[in-house]
């Protein structure tokens, strides 16, 4: 089975993730709406009453150059972020199983990387997060 892909772009970088670390795919809806009953026992949905919003919690396989690309648009973003910038947003691309999603997100989480192959094998993991705004 093809999982798919994941892009982040921002400003004129793009980094694509194909080979996720778990069987998880990456992406979960932020709970923000819940069910209660009244004391009569009726119905009603609480929160916002905007469409939920998407998280993507990436674990992904990555060559050094996925990795500086990751970094360059991190930067970048944050760089933006710091200036008081609300337009600080990269774009995302989410393709798994088919179906595709464009989006707007916000590091909520930003990347780290881990060498998992020995010696000078040029393997590494990535973990990061972004949500929808």
């Amino acid at each position: 089975m093809t999982v798919g892909t994941f892009s982040v772009n921002f400003e004129s970088t793009t980094v694509t993730f194909d080979k996720f670390s778990g069987e998880d795919l990456p992406r979960a809806f932020l709970e923000q709406a819940t069910l209660e009953f009244s004391a009569l026992g009726v119905a009603y949905s609480t929160g916002s009453t905007k469409r939920q919003k998407r998280i993507w919690s990436i674990a992904a396989y990555a060559s050094q150059a996925q990795w500086q690309s990751l970094l360059d648009i991190f930067t970048g973003w944050d760089n933006l972020r710091a200036s008081g910038s609300n337009l600080a947003r990269v774009n995302i691309v989410d393709s798994l199983l088919g179906s595709t999603i464009t989006a707007e997100g916000f590091f909520t989480s930003p990347p780290s990387i881990s060498k998992i192959a020995p010696g000078n094998n040029a393997l590494f993991l990535v973990t990061f997060a972004v949500t929808e705004v």
